[in-house]
């Protein structure tokens, strides 16, 4: 008979325990935070958004997959790609998708928006369609650019640029598509429409329905259009990318601010707003430098002066993409027992390992999750601290000042960040812990959706 020794006995009992101890710390976060994302979900306006960033998920899907496949830096693939032609062709998707996200989502989250106020499928459809319009007219028109034949600066008056139309101008699209289902339900309430005749077809009259609606939100469009123009932001976008930049231009170049911005970035990436564009240009300024130095003392053979430059961005703080997503993805490869989730991890933890976090932000949703609102600006903040404390005290060497593009793989980043095998070990650290703090809050989101899946095969 086998017999169990008291060192045995020991490691079961200590084993017993942290589970007692996980499972309680658990059930706390979900009595909290499962209520409040209920709330939360409930909300119109959340409801909304929320419905508007799911439906935009093929978009986003195929923007990141072609953007990982036009740009994953690995040279030998980087020389093909550019010498058959095989790159131009593989950007036109990202053009029209990625690039373009604010076109999509300004009709996406004002046709749900309108459905969940409860107006009807067709004027939710016209909804989309005003706010699209609106969305176009508050954008500025003129572009100018230089011809390359003549190297003379030229001004097209009938165009728009083309950045209004992505990541910059998604808040705008946010607030258009709240906004103009809710300035139509007044017009439908109080019968501000054209009726038309019974012997009119159905689908023109629908048409006619829509018109008062859209002449009224036009004109007031143009008004607000004419008097933000007065105003030294010239442009509603402007206006409101302006208001969000504005507290960050007080910071300093430290390592607190290096962290706070990299929790503005990951909330605003909460509310699905590219966060890197607003946050990422201040890094880029106080930063640069600071990379160019290290940069100059490597090719030298001298000891870099600067712990922190721009390459902790990718590297050590959104290691995996935006909010260190690639925890959260192997969180699901290893954890996971919900289908959807499975089913979303076979591409999003590719992108992930690449960098690319759009698929699991749009697709999971990270977006409006408040479960995950938590380790979304935690993980980051803690993998930023620790490669810091890392290269402060000597167990990594400082980074030598090399661009990290974005779709360089993890693992490779590390290595040319930091010239040496140690920037590979930090990184492998860093994702197990991001991984770590992802877990209880997706082991909640799991369990959510595996109850969800269970109930809908009942």
């Amino acid at each position: 008979m086998l017999k169990l020794g008291p060192k045995w006995v020991r490691v079961c009992v200590q084993d017993t325990r942290r589970t007692e101890i996980m499972n309680g710390i658990l059930d706390k976060l979900q009595n909290v935070l499962v209520p409040f994302s209920q709330k939360v979900n409930e909300n119109k306006v959340l409801k909304g958004i929320s419905k508007g960033f799911a439906s935009m998920l093929p978009i986003v899907m195929v923007g990141a997959i072609f953007t990982l496949l036009a740009s994953l830096n690995i040279s030998v693939y980087q020389n093909f790609i550019t010498s058959t032609g095989l790159k131009g062709v593989l950007s036109i998707p990202a053009a029209f998708t990625s690039d373009m996200i604010s076109v999509y989502a300004v009709f996406l989250i004002a046709q749900a928006e309108a459905d969940v106020i409860g107006l009807k499928d067709d004027d939710a459809t016209a909804s989309g369609i005003i706010a699209l319009m609106v969305f176009l007219i508050l954008l500025p028109l003129g572009v100018t650019g230089v011809d390359p034949e003549t190297n003379v600066t030229v001004q097209v008056t009938a165009a728009i640029a083309t950045g209004y139309l992505g990541s910059k101008g998604l808040f705008t699209a946010m607030i258009v598509g709240i906004l103009i289902p809710r300035i139509h339900n007044l017009f439908v309430k109080y019968n501000i429409v054209i009726k038309m005749p019974e012997s009119v077809p159905p689908m023109i009259a629908k048409s006619f329905n829509a018109m008062v609606p859209a002449l009224g939100i036009a004109l007031l469009a143009c008004l607000i259009k004419a008097g933000v123009a007065t105003t030294s932001y010239g442009t509603v976008t402007d206006l409101i990318y302006g208001l969000l930049k504005a507290p960050l231009s007080v910071l300093t170049a430290s390592p607190i601010t290096y962290a706070l911005l990299l929790l503005v970035c990951n909330l605003m990436w909460f509310f699905g707003i590219h966060g890197g564009m607003v946050a990422g240009s201040f890094r880029d300024a106080m930063y640069t430098e600071a990379t160019l130095e290290n940069l100059a003392a490597y090719t030298a053979g001298t000891q870099a002066p600067n712990v922190l430059t721009t390459g902790a961005w990718l590297t050590i703080g959104n290691i995996g993409g935006s909010a260190c997503a690639i925890g959260l993805c192997l969180c699901i490869a290893l954890f996971a027992k919900s289908s959807r989730f499975k089913a979303l991890n076979k591409i999003s933890l590719p992108a992930g390992l690449c960098g690319i976090s759009e698929p699991m932000v749009f697709g999971f949703p990270m977006v409006l999750n408040p479960i995950l609102l938590i380790p979304m600006l935690i993980a980051p903040t803690v993998t930023l601290l620790l490669g810091y404390a890392a290269m402060a005290t000597g167990l990594v060497p400082y980074m030598i000042g090399t661009s990290i593009p974005t779709g360089t793989p993890i693992l490779f980043s590390g290595f040319i960040a930091y010239g040496s095998w140690k920037g590979v070990v930090l990184q492998l650290v860093l994702i197990a812990v991001s991984t770590l703090i992802y877990y209880p809050f997706f082991k909640m989101c799991d369990n959510q959706e595996l109850k969800l899946e269970k109930e809908s095969q009942n």
